[in-house]
């Protein structure tokens, strides 16, 4: 594809095909293929490109084309025959050419030379002296293209489409999936008209965000052939945009962060795809707040959101069929409690005999990291996923078996809880389509190389989700999945929210402002005021940050003797980064980012590999505290909050802080001691030495990994300590129920006799141990009278 320009217009061509741009106002002209010699105009070639995006007008006068440049092959489709295949290609770069431009600043768009990389250079050098400098229009809308690098394209077959709608309308005129279809509105603008005119979609196609990944297997074990795996996300327009400013649904029934996720199979000249989708709570809520894990807050009543809800799930089952299963994996306690309420609710109310409902608290069926206990959802899910079944399509490329109905899955924000329960679906169903292909026998394992195969693209697919809708850069679950650096500990929570929100909600408001640029979403971005945090509320969200901790990763069998809320002493925020847990046998160390929603290091200390513990200042009369162990040293400070008997106090004084972190070493010590049967002692030192770097190491999280590991330190932390898991996934958000854990007797065999010397010092330690709370209140039971007359089939698991 060739671009001209002429003094007058902006010509594409491709294949004898030309469009022309006015230069001056940008409209669209329909122009006679004729050769370009005929023109009365001189005529400049300024290079070649792939694709047409779309056009977007600002004010001034101001149009701009956007242009595919460069861009690589991620997977293939198999076309209407088996022999045929066509690519999907990932968008690596994108221009914006403003029709007005100068033809030789369009050349150096196109191709780029060493003295334009020059003055990008010091155009970027000149912004960081004068940050004020107004942006151009055009720039936000590039980096959504080219920051990201998630965005696919397919000029032969339809990106946005399912294999079984495409094979089913086989023939047929197809039109694209409009909620998949990203630069439709683009696309709209050069015409002026609500749809794609002939002329324009002979240079373009539908782009869609999301994720697309393949790898083949060789299959040799009972048979000799190749088997391709090629797994694709789409994300819908559609209430489309960044986590903090898109939750919940809107009038018009559509819900943030709503992904369709598409696993396909090809082998023997087959193919066979499973689709599920994903999407944000279907009611209105919201969050206050962004330090330390606030409540989330229901904005509406029953009775005011029960129709957009029932039209959600109206819109789900005309375009998927049924039967529609809904799983919900919000927590039943706690601060999550109120939304899996509501949405029960709603379901109830509704009383849809096409709907299958599951609520599954994974954080407590899961605690201690115990992912085993999926295997629980998976097998309610068996007769219904049956009843689903996958599309088959034949060689000859007819469709053998259809899917009949979608699987609905949602967390809070849809993110690593729901990557995790998806990918064991899907593996649940792979596996089944292996047994019908003949793969391997219905009494052999499953091969490894497949099952690691799925969980290595699973959790790809979670990375590249979590950053679309969370905003982060792409942290690769790479550490995990290799071993690297020693980092088996690194975990991540299902929000995965590494954006520190009080240091971004700038950047979010202006990427949704591009997602509505280039979407068409006319609703207005109000304006994010950060307000100061009450001084009582933000005390009880550092307590509910460590409460939640404990409740996800220590198991009921520790007795948890103390948790405090520190802060990394390598880093200069004042914000808490790390929780400290402290139980009879071993040392809890657990890394957040700062605002308290992202879990990214966990290791798990035994405390008779504790080597030594110091308290000295650090600069500025501040006391830290420096644990040496056999793995590395960490080195913390007190924040302005201290946890005592469960409640936070504030700190009013640097001798207070100082006094605190003190006596966190000296309770940690006493533990130690207690343990060893040692005379150990806090060492007292005039200057602890803060390193540059973070001691934690802390890591590039796992997002969405389905092997979930935690470092284990020391040769006697027993596996009582840590669940194995052999099929489960990533490390998921603390849990959000608030009770904390009953005084029990450990049986990790860990615990020592203690001395009568030693009594006084265990009386003192379980002063601070964390309150008992009696047994909590079922769940939904006020909802149950109803739940058993409802024609919706609802399992609470």
């Amino acid at each position: 594809m060739l671009i001209y320009t002429t003094p007058s217009a902006l010509i594409i061509e491709e294949r004898g095909e030309k469009l022309h741009f006015n230069r001056k106002n940008g409209d669209f002209q329909r122009k006679p293929t004729e050769s370009l010699a005929v023109l009365d105009e001189e005529v400049q070639l300024c290079g070649e490109v792939e694709l047409l995006i779309g056009k977007i007008s600002y004010e001034n006068d101001q149009h701009f084309l956007f242009f595919v440049v460069e861009s690589s092959v991620a997977a293939q489709y198999r076309g209407t025959s088996a022999a045929t295949r066509h690519e999907i290609r990932k968008i690596e770069r994108v221009i914006a050419i403003n029709l007005k431009s100068e033809t030789s600043a369009i050349k150096a768009q196109i191709t780029p030379g060493s003295g334009t990389k020059l003055k990008q250079g010091t155009e970027k050098l000149m912004k960081f002296f004068n940050p004020n400098k107004e942006a151009r229009p055009q720039e936000d809308v590039l980096k959504l293209f080219n920051d990201s690098k998630d965005f696919y394209f397919c000029r032969d077959r339809d990106v946005t489409i399912s294999s079984q709608k495409f094979f089913t309308k086989r023939g047929i005129h197809q039109t694209s999936e409009e909620s998949f279809f990203w630069n439709k509105n683009m696309l709209t603008n050069i015409s002026n008209s609500a749809e794609i005119t002939p002329e324009i979609s002979k240079f373009t196609c539908p782009i869609m965000q999301g994720f697309v990944a393949t790898s083949q297997l060789e299959i040799t074990d009972q048979i000799n052939a190749f088997l391709t795996i090629t797994i694709i996300s789409r994300r819908s327009t559609r209430r489309a945009g960044a986590r903090y400013l898109r939750r919940g649904i809107d009038e018009s029934s559509n819900v943030a962060n709503f992904v369709e996720t598409e696993l396909i199979l090809n082998i023997f000249e087959h193919e066979l795809s499973f689709v599920q989708c994903r999407g944000s709570i279907p009611v209105f809520w919201s969050q206050r707040g962004f330090k330390y894990r606030p409540p989330l807050t229901i904005n509406r009543s029953l009775e005011d959101t029960q129709e957009v809800f029932e039209e959600h799930f109206k819109r789900l089952k005309a375009h998927y069929d049924t039967p529609l299963v809904a799983v919900s994996l919000v927590d039943q306690r706690g601060r999550e409690h109120p939304l899996a309420q509501r949405f029960l609710e709603h379901c109830v109310k509704a009383n849809d005999p096409d709907v299958t409902f599951f609520s599954f608290d994974l954080h407590q069926h899961c605690r201690g990291l115990n992912f085993q206990k999926l295997q629980t959802l998976i097998a309610s899910m068996e007769d219904t996923l049956k009843t689903i079944g996958f599309c088959w399509v034949d060689k000859t490329g007819e469709v053998v078996q259809r899917q009949k109905g979608v699987i609905r899955t949602n967390c809070i924000d849809c993110l690593d809880r729901t990557n995790l329960v998806q990918g064991q679906i899907s593996l649940y169903i792979v596996l089944q389509q292996a047994q019908r292909l003949g793969i391997f026998g219905p009494l052999c394992e499953p091969p490894e190389a497949l099952v690691q195969t799925l969980q290595t693209m699973w959790a790809d697919n979670g990375d590249v989700i979590s950053t679309q809708y969370a905003g982060t850069a792409a942290l690769k679950g790479d550490v995990t999945r290799n071993g690297e650096r020693k980092l088996m500990g690194v975990m991540k929570d299902g929000y995965n929210s590494a954006s520190r929100y009080y240091l971004t909600h700038t950047r979010d408001a202006q990427r949704q402002k591009a997602i509505n640029i280039v979407t068409g979403q006319s609703e207005v971005i109000e304006k994010v005021v950060e307000e100061e945090e009450n001084e009582k509320e933000e005390e009880e969200n550092i307590s509910r940050m460590v409460t939640e901790t404990i409740q996800f990763l220590v198991p009921t069998q520790q007795t948890v003797i103390a948790g405090w809320g520190l802060i990394n002493a390598c880093q200069s925020s004042d914000e808490i980064d790390t929780v400290v847990i402290l139980t009879r046998s071993s040392l809890y160390i657990v890394t957040y980012e700062i605002d308290g929603e992202k879990m990214t290091d966990v290791q798990i200390v035994a405390l008779e590999d504790i080597n030594s513990i110091q308290v000295g200042s650090s600069g500025n009369n501040r006391q830290c505290a420096r644990i040496e162990t056999l793995e590395g040293v960490f080195i913390w400070r007190p924040s302005t909050v201290r946890l005592f008997n469960n409640a936070a106090l504030r700190l009013k004084s640097l001798e207070e802080a100082n006094e605190y972190i003190a006596s966190v070493a000296e309770q940690i010590q006493v533990g130690r001691n207690m343990l060893t049967s040692a005379e150990g002692s806090v060492i007292q030192v005039a200057r602890i030495s803060i390193p540059q770097t973070s001691v934690h190491r802390k890591s590039m999280a796992a997002m969405g990994a389905l092997l979930g590991k935690i470092k284990r330190v020391g040769k006697n932390v027993s596996p009582a300590t840590l669940s194995k898991s052999v099929s489960t996934s990533s490390a998921m958000t603390p849990s959000t129920h608030l009770e904390p854990p009953a005084k029990l007797i450990e049986t990790d065999g860990n615990e020592s006799d203690t001395s009568e010397k030693s009594e006084s010092t265990v009386s003192k330690i379980l002063k601070m141990q964390f309150k008992t709370t009696d047994t909590p209140p079922e769940p939904f039971a006020s909802l149950l009278p109803s739940i058993a007359e409802c024609q919706t089939k609802i399992s609470l698991l």
